[in-house]
């Protein structure tokens, strides 16, 4: 009977408390399963916060990996990796740090022509490199804040006092120039001014270069000149080296020699052109077209100025872009090209930072899809330990309530309750998580790469919500099934 089994579990019988020296009315709306399910989550808060947040965990890194693989931005990235489509070279010149300074690293004009020769080239220019010597007279106040991140007071002293110094009293410091044809002009970045002047030798325009923090924002302090400024150039064709303590001059044939020696050796320039020129703007150039280091402050002029100033023309490098259709034909051409045809030349594309970020996307994506896996798989593992757990212990509570009226159908219809109730917790504490963490995790992001956009979505939610839900009902649903096999009478007989 319901009273003796009563006995075969720990249920205990509360009866209402008296008011006011009468019994109150007991209230009931009935042994309905939905409440049931609910209050029985109730019964060991412990267990199920652990199981609820454990599930949750699973899910909110899951949403995080997803939105910082979503919030890398291509167009960000390649904006300043990839100005152009391609960009052909010298293999030094994309050696990290190796630069350009030689006229063996120059592009010559038969690659020019073999490269032109493929066609489905839209635009294309020549981008000319510094390999002559190039001053410019800076006040000693700018090259000490030029150089103040390098190198110590004491350094900046000695270097400040060995440097020429004019009658008026500035610094002859080096200089580095580009030569830029009409295509690459048009990719600069203008901060200010007009690059139209650039493109007539008559004008004697250039345009200062300033740099720009990991986020492309202009450093105002990165440069000295600004638009309609006065720089004064001077080529040097020879320096001559003398001693610092008596001034005597060095024969040219005896410098090497010399320089080993302990006596401090200064130099100047002996034989050079003098030229000055009109600053007409202000502009950022893409790393992408730059010289790949900075040591010191950068000019570019247009490609007919250069050549006639400088009497230099070698092609640092040759940039171009091209027709989609042929864009898969030229990289097919080039890749072939600087392995077997020309070694010494090397090439950079949109593809190959198409592919580098997708490569360091991907890197994170699986290391956050990796570690969601696992804290789910622990999650999962607790869920079902909960489950089997609670049904378990709970068994000769479970026959008691069959052996009052429930069927079978209905307590495995309250334990699949009571395993979507977990899963619905879960994905309610991962929802909150997420919109309370995303905003904070997203600009931490954004501070750390200059080329994520943080972008709030619940897409990994939505995609778990129809798994939890399964795993919330199907794994009630059969551990139910294995351990109710046993009979009624069997299972109120068991001693616990």
């Amino acid at each position: 009977s319901p009273v003796e089994a009563v006995r075969y579990t720990d249920a205990s019988v509360r009866l209402p408390k008296a008011r006011h020296g009468k019994h109150a009315a007991r209230k009931s709306s009935g042994a309905r399963l939905p409440r049931m399910a609910w209050a029985n989550l109730g019964r060991s808060r412990g267990k199920t916060i652990i199981t609820v947040v454990s599930l949750s965990l699973a899910v909110v890194l899951m949403q995080i990996t997803y939105t910082f693989a979503i919030g890398f931005d291509m167009d960000k990235y390649l904006a300043d990796k990839s100005a152009v489509d391609f960009v052909v070279g010298d293999a030094a010149y994309f050696q990290t740090g190796s630069g350009f300074s030689s006229t063996d690293e120059a592009v010559p004009e038969n690659v020019i022509a073999d490269i032109d020769a493929q066609g489905g080239i839209t635009e294309s220019g020549r981008i000319y490199g510094q390999v002559s010597s190039v001053q410019e007279f800076v006040t000693e106040d700018w090259y000490r804040q030029s150089r103040a991140r390098w190198y110590t007071e004491a350094a900046l002293d000695q270097m400040s006092e060995d440097m020429e110094h004019t009658p008026d009293d500035l610094l002859a410091d080096r200089a580095q120039l580009y030569g830029m044809e009409d295509f690459p002009l048009s990719k600069l970045t203008v901060l200010d001014g007009d690059l139209s002047a650039l493109s007539d030798p008559t004008q004697n325009a250039i345009a200062a270069v300033y740099t720009a923090d990991d986020y492309g924002e202009p450093e105002e302090q990165s440069h000295w000149a600004k638009v309609g400024d006065t720089v004064h150039l001077r080529y040097v064709e020879e320096f001559e080296y003398y001693y610092e303590d008596t001034g005597e001059v060095i024969p040219s044939d005896e410098v090497d020699a010399v320089y080993m020696g302990d006596r401090a050796i200064g130099s100047r320039a002996k034989t050079y052109r003098d030229k000055e020129y009109t600053v007409a703007a202000a502009v950022l150039i893409p790393s992408s077209l730059d010289y790949r280091f900075y040591g010191a402050d950068q000019f570019v002029m247009g490609a007919a100025q250069f050549t006639q100033d400088t009497q230099t023309n070698s092609v640092m490098t040759y940039v171009f872009d091209t027709e989609d259709a042929a864009t898969d034909r030229m990289e097919a051409f080039l890749a072939n090209y600087t392995e077997n045809v020309q070694p010494l030349f090397d090439y950079e594309s949109k593809a190959t930072y198409q592919a580098e970020f997708e490569g360091f996307r991907a890197m994170f994506l699986t290391l956050g899809s990796t570690l969601s896996l696992i804290i789910g798989l622990v999650g999962v593992l607790n869920f079902l330990n909960a489950v089997l757990t609670g049904i378990i212990t709970r068994r000769h509570e479970f026959a008691v309530l069959q052996a009052i009226g429930m069927t079978g159908k209905q307590l495995k219809h309250m334990l699949m309750l009571e395993g979507l109730y977990y899963a619905m917790l879960a994905l309610i504490l991962s929802f909150a998580l997420s919109v309370t963490l995303g905003p904070v995790i997203g600009m931490g992001c954004s501070s750390m790469f200059w080329f994520f956009s943080y972008r709030f979505t619940l897409l990994p939610i939505i995609v778990l919500l129809p798994v939890f839900v399964l795993l919330g009902l199907a794994i009630p649903r059969i551990t139910c099934h294995s351990a109710m096999h046993r009979t009624v009478v069997e299972r109120l007989r068991t001693e616990e």
